[in-house]
């Protein structure tokens, strides 16, 4: 498995659980169509603009990330620590979320 490959199946798997974890503050966004082909929902356009494979983070802020989150708009603060714990536990064996900036988190392999 390319690490290419390895990175888009971890952020599209971080994306699923920010979604399940977090159903409650996108509530109103679920319901609404996103208005285009891509995604089905608001929340879901919302998180995959925000939660993007670390290759394609312009910015560079999480070497040897897979996945970069950006805690912009609707997404939920990092400072809600044991929500997000919620997400890494459901990443792969060895994925979990950490904090870069107020703004800025990432998720990274422990191996």
């Amino acid at each position: 498995m390319t690490k290419l490959y390895m990175n888009h199946e971890i952020t599209c798997e971080t994306q699923s659980a920010i979604l399940a974890v977090f159903a409650e503050d996108f509530k109103d966004l679920l319901s609404e169509d996103s208005g285009n082909h891509i995604y089905t929902t608001k929340a879901d356009d919302m998180v995959c603009n925000n939660v993007v494979n670390a290759d394609d983070d312009a910015g560079e802020w999480a070497h040897g990330a897979a996945t970069v989150i950006y805690h912009h708009g609707r997404m939920p603060s990092i400072e809600r620590i044991e929500e997000w714990g919620k997400v890494s536990n459901m990443l792969p064996d060895f994925f979990y979320v950490e904090a870069i900036n107020p703004e800025v988190s990432a998720v990274y392999s422990l191996q």
